[in-house]
């Protein structure tokens, strides 16, 4: 999977035009508004033309971090990888591993580590997610990556804050 879509929205408020960043398409934007946790960040300054969101020009929201946590916390567990590498360990730590990340086999950087489950007799432990609070939203690399099914789950569950439900 590559880089998640991500949508700039230009909204006006009493401060001037802000451009938020969110995974929600525009007519579903302006036809909902945008729940906080639905802005992954806001541009710092109006973009150039053909000028890329950088890490430079764009600052994280703490809903939307917040909300991803509390997703993979609860779907990530369930998910097949997730139970096959609790199995292999035995004990220890699953990480949840940014799928931007250049190294997955090896070292991988900290800003890539996305969290962890601690893992007992070859299970996830129950409410044991940590969050990496080094973990990046945008790097050089690009905006975070999930696997496919844990992606598949944030976009829902934004869908289903963002309507009200």
């Amino acid at each position: 999977m590559g880089e998640p879509l991500v949508y700039v929205c230009r909204v006006e408020t009493p401060d001037g035009s802000k451009d938020y960043i969110t995974l929600l398409p525009p007519e579903t934007a302006f036809a909902q508004g945008l729940a906080p946790e639905a802005i992954v960040g806001v541009l710092l300054r109006p973009l150039g033309p053909g000028e890329a969101i950088t890490p430079q020009v764009f600052a994280r929201n703490r809903p939307f971090v917040e909300f991803l946590h509390t997703v993979i916390a609860r779907y990530a567990p369930q998910e097949p990888g997730c139970q096959a590498e609790a199995v292999r360990l035995g004990e220890g730590w699953v990480y949840i591993i940014d799928q931007r990340t250049p190294t997955p086999a090896e070292a991988v950087p900290p800003e890539d580590i996305i969290g962890a489950f601690e893992v007992k007799g070859g299970e996830v432990v129950p409410g044991s997610y940590r969050p990496n609070h080094r973990h990046l939203i945008l790097s050089p690399r690009g905006f975070f990556r999930l696997n496919p099914g844990l992606h598949a789950c944030l976009l829902r569950e934004l869908r289903s804050r963002n309507a009200g439900g």
